[in-house]
């Protein structure tokens, strides 16, 4: 007997597959045989009955010698529908075989609930007993008759009463129940003639079993019985790892001649409860059940065989079932797709569909154009997802078309495992205020997150590798951040100060090389030069206007000079004095000006950077309070700057004394000149004239010595002078700022690699989880990054928008952004010398071939742009970001092909995402081969599946027959009929399901065997 097939796949059931009933001649209780009628209707009932309350889905019976048991049980549950509720119940026969062993060999015929009865009987045949005269087939008599055979010796040595074997048939039969063996030409002939409907079970570490026997003396039947042996009944779990080819602690000292002695081939391990009494029913021996994830049929068994490690588990409860039983939020139950009361539709679509969610693995499958994806959609919906914008069934342009908006005539209800129910009509969106319960993903989305990644779109690449790094940094090192970002921006802080203030000195570099350049063009050198010819001109016109000479009246020397004349004299001497004076005040007063302005800016600063130290003090032992550390301070700064402000204001105290004295010089200068008018008004005519020709001379000499002045005073001719002087040097002065320039990106370029590099540890544990998949570390080579990522495009735009492209060494619409994005791609911009000589040569070929690049700079820039902005944009790194990224056997992801890039975001969400909602794929093998699909893909996903579920459309048999999936979902569409869209669901193993699966995924079993001839083997 078998139950039709699971909708709901292949699910963890507990099997019992060593149960005895009472026809075993070991039960502990009344037997079955000899009892007739009602007696026995009564026992085999209560057998039934003990069954069905036994915690175990799936019984194999295992009587010696018999299927009477298992008969009796299959007829009563005919006869009564129902009574094993739901308990599937296997024939199975446990008896001795002969062997060269000094021991008994006990061994086990697991067999298809679906033969009939009179193949068990043929089994019965089949099964022979070594008698004197020739083989017999198994049978109460047979058994009786070898009895009958044995010497006196052999019933001695088993304490049997040889007189009461001869004379008693029931005592007869019970000695050969416990003595007889069955030939193994004979137990090869039943496993020949049963084909795929016949198992066998063989003891291992348990009673009657091959582990204990003497390898070296019976290497070859030891090894024969292994080697045909489909299922070990074992206890030991050093031992159950080996036959899954698993080496480990508990077994490393015999594993590998242990795995090579079983060809390498993983073998199903099982425990039974080897109950002989109904109290025993369900109760396994140290709690060791055996669960087997597979429909519960006998082709479901032979699935579980096939894939051992992934289908069976020894020990209270599978993992991946115990958290689904506690976390049945997590799990999708059952998705229901109706018409809407109120509407009238012709079409069908999704009505009616029913479907009974696996929670591990389901494969979608089916023809193009047959409603996969739309189903995938429908559960995304439900699950609220928030990918609406890479559906490509429920879209305005397809479902959501049409004649009255289809897709508002359905409705969907999801239940979740927890009983939680969510509906949706197909004409929604996703609810911005709930939570998704579901991830979508697509192939569309891989492709697009990774385009923009890489064009520097979007960053929500890296935005999602950060929230997967965060979900695995430890609790403690978390604290109160609530993202990754939080906890870097605190732990990086320090170096992002260093980088901004790296920028600061870098702009006022910018500015003051700009001027230089500015001063080095010939515009500025033409400017100086007018102006020093138009003082040279004005000097020219004082020269011209020299007053004429008076000589000196000839009887001023032979006479005693007047009173008038002394005083005269007297009077030139104090202006002199008072001239000296005053120019002695002014220089003093402009270094006094000069001083109180370095004084006002220096005790700004220093109040400024006291402010700062004050309130970064305050931060600090806030966040050390966090941490329960209290100090007073832990920043103190001492400065000068009140010794500062005192001499600022001793300053200003010596600034007012000078003005106050130069009032007097002023006062003293107009008191002394009135009095030499009044004097001059009282000399003769000759005197008079002398007089006013000296006072004529000390003005025009002093005009010429103010227009010739000194160097450091601005407006002169000397001042011009010098600064045509300056401008050779100016070449020089540029070189120095440039050095300077270049100096501060490497300094930028080394804080952003710390940042870099402190990043690096984050990945610690993603990567021993890649690590601990074969092949996706060694072969593939996946690793993660932390480096510093560029933002070529966004540099580009950002660099013309500020470079004239109709000229300068970048000219041309198309040819110069070329040369641009060549000059770019040569920078290894994870090497800061690299870094700073390709960008020097990129302002070098802005102004290539100028005689004066400096100067010839303005030209090329656009309107309202200054130097300082092209240097802002090209040195201060703002492009260059520390940024985490994901590699494949050393090609970045700005290499791979778009197929590389979707195999490496599977990697990231099936392996390392800790985010445990079901996930929603459509098409992951989309741009992949079969080799990495079935390589890389494949153990990425049976990982995965251990902790999540999974809903997988696919036209790929890798992905649904080599992942095992635990549900088929096959789809098809009917547009005959109305529209219609079916769904047949089932485990792999189920036939039904079994052939969909190999028209549609391998093209027909015809299609199938021709390709498999083809190969070499």
């Amino acid at each position: 007997m078998s139950k039709p097939r699971t909708h709901e796949g292949s699910v963890w059931r507990l099997w019992d597959f060593h149960c005895h009933t009472p026809a075993s001649y070991h039960w502990k209780g009344q037997k079955l045989r000899g009892l007739a009628d009602a007696d026995r209707e009564q026992l085999v009932a209560q057998t039934v009955s003990a069954m069905a309350k036994a915690t175990p889905d799936v019984f194999v019976t295992m009587d010696y010698w018999t299927f009477d048991g298992y008969l009796a049980i299959t007829e009563y549950e005919k006869a009564h529908p129902g009574a094993l509720a739901g308990k599937v119940i296997f024939p199975g026969i446990e008896l001795r075989v002969e062997s060269s062993l000094d021991r008994r060999l006990n061994v086990h015929l697991v067999l298809d609930p679906e033969v009939s009865p009179q193949t068990l009987k043929d089994v019965l045949a089949v099964l022979k007993i070594n008698l004197k005269d020739s083989d017999r087939s198994l049978s109460d008599e047979c058994l009786i008759q070898h009895s009958r055979e044995l010497g006196p010796d052999r019933l001695a040595k088993g304490s049997f009463d040889a007189e009461k074997v001869a004379a008693d048939e029931e005592y007869a039969l019970e000695v050969g129940w416990q003595t007889a063996m069955v030939t193994q030409e004979s137990l090869r002939e039943v496993l020949k003639r049963m084909g795929d409907r016949g198992l066998l079970l063989m003891p291992w570490d348990t009673y009657g079993g091959l582990s204990d026997i003497d390898w070296v003396a019976h290497y070859a039947e030891v090894r024969r019985f292994r080697a045909s042996a489909d299922i070990f009944e074992c206890k030991n779990e050093g031992n159950r790892l080996a036959f899954h080819g698993i080496k480990d602690t508990l077994n490393e000292k015999y594993f590998d001649s242990f795995w090579d002695s079983l060809d390498k081939k993983a073998r199903l391990c099982v425990r039974g409860t080897d109950a002989h009494s109904f109290a025993n029913y369900g109760v396994f021996p140290s709690n060791m059940k055996t669960w087997i994830k597979t429909e519960p049929t006998f082709q479901g068994l032979r699935h579980a065989i096939k894939e051992p490690v992934f289908r069976s588990y020894i020990g209270d409860v599978p993992p991946k079932k115990a958290f689904v039983d506690a976390n049945g939020r997590l799990f999708m139950d059952r998705l229901q797709i109706s018409t809407k009361t109120d509407i009238k539709t012709d079409e069908k679509w999704f009505s009616g569909t029913d479907l009974k969610l696996n929670p591990d693995l389901v494969a979608i499958i089916g023809n193009k154009g047959s409603g996969k994806s739309g189903l995938a959609e429908v559960l995304a919906l439900a699950g609220n997802s928030k990918a609406h914008d890479f559906f490509t069934f429920l879209v305005d342009n397809r479902f959501k078309s049409g004649n009255g908006h289809r897709a508002g005539a359905f409705e969907a209800k999801l239940t979740w495992c927890n009983g939680d129910v969510g509906q949706v009509t197909l004409d929604q969106q996703a609810k911005a205020d709930q939570p998704e319960r579901v991830r979508y993903i697509s192939q569309t989305y891989f492709e697009e997150l990774c385009e923009d990644h890489i064009a520097g779109k979007s960053d929500r690449f890296s935005t999602e590798i950060r929230k997967v790094l965060f979900s695995h940094l430890d609790q403690a090192d978390r604290g109160s951040h609530q993202n990754l970002d939080e906890y870097l921006a605190a732990k990086e802080q320090p170096a992002q100060e260093r980088i901004e203030s790296y920028r600061q000195t870098l702009r006022k570099v910018n500015a003051q090389l700009a001027e230089l350049e500015r001063q080095s063009g010939a515009a500025h050198e033409n400017e100086l030069k007018e102006k020093l010819a138009s003082k040279k001109l004005e000097l020219g016109d004082l020269q011209a206007k020299k007053p004429t000479e008076v000589p000196k009246p000839a009887d001023a020397d032979a006479t005693a000079p007047s009173a008038e004349s002394q005083r005269l004299a007297a009077i030139a001497q104090e202006l002199a004095q008072l001239e000296a004076a005053t120019t002695a005040a002014d220089t003093a007063r402009r270094e006094l000006v000069e001083r109180r302005t370095t004084l006002s800016s220096v005790g700004q600063r220093l109040s400024a950077f006291e402010q700062q130290a004050t309130k970064t003090n305050e931060e600090l032992l806030a966040e050390l309070q966090k941490a329960n550390v209290t100090f007073q301070h832990v920043l103190k700064v001492e400065t000068q700057r009140v010794a500062i402000q005192e001499i600022l204001s001793a300053t200003e105290s010596e600034l007012g004394n000078l003005a106050a004295a130069q009032l007097d010089y002023a006062a003293k200068n107009q008191a002394l000149v009135a009095e030499r008018t009044q004097l001059q008004e009282q000399l003769d005519q000759p005197n008079r004239l002398y007089q006013e020709y000296m006072i004529q001379l000390t003005a025009w000499d002093k005009a010429v010595k103010t227009l010739i002045g000194a160097a450091d005073e601005t407006e002169t001719m000397a001042f011009y002078e010098a600064r045509l002087t300056e401008l050779a040097q100016l070449p020089g002065r540029c070189k120095v700022l440039e050095d300077e320039q270049d100096k501060l990106v490497k300094d930028i370029h080394a804080e952003l690699m710390v940042i870099a590099e402190s990043r690096r540890p984050l990945f610690a544990v993603v990567e021993e989880l890649v690590g601990g998949v074969p092949g996706v570390a060694t072969e593939l080579k996946v690793e993660f990054q932390s480096g510093l990522f560029f933002d070529r495009q966004a540099f580009v735009e950002q660099f013309f928008s500020l470079v004239k492209q109709n000229t300068g060494g970048f000219r041309g619409d198309d040819e110069g952004p070329a040369k641009l994005v060549a000059l770019l791609r040569g920078i290894d911009f994870n090497d800061a010398e690299s870094l700073a000589k390709g960008l020097r040569d990129i302002r070098a070929t802005i102004t290539a071939g100028a005689e004066q690049p400096g100067a010839a700079l303005l030209s090329i820039l656009r309107t309202k742009v200054t130097a300082e902005q092209l240097y802002e944009q090209l040195f201060n790194l703002k492009q260059v970001e520390a940024k985490f990224s994901l590699s494949l056997a050393g090609t970045t992801i700005q290499q791979m092909s778009p197929g590389q890039r979707g195999a490496l975001l599977l990697i990231f969400y099936l392996l390392v995402d800790t985010d445990l909602t079901p996930l929603i794929l459509d098409q992951p093998e989309e741009n992949l081969d079969n080799q990495t699909v079935y390589s890389m893909l494949v153990p990425i996903i049976q990982r995965a599946k251990e902790r999540r579920q999974i809903v997988m459309v696919t036209h790929n048999a890798n992905l649904a027959v080599c992942c095992d999936a635990e549900q088929i979902i096959h789809a098809e569409f009917d547009r005959s009929d109305q529209f219609a869209l079916a769904y047949a669901s089932g485990a792999i193993e189920s036939s039904e399901l079994n052939r969909l699966v190999l028209d549609v995924l391998e093209g027909t079993t015809p299609a199938f065997d021709n390709r498999r001839d083809k190969y070499f083997h």
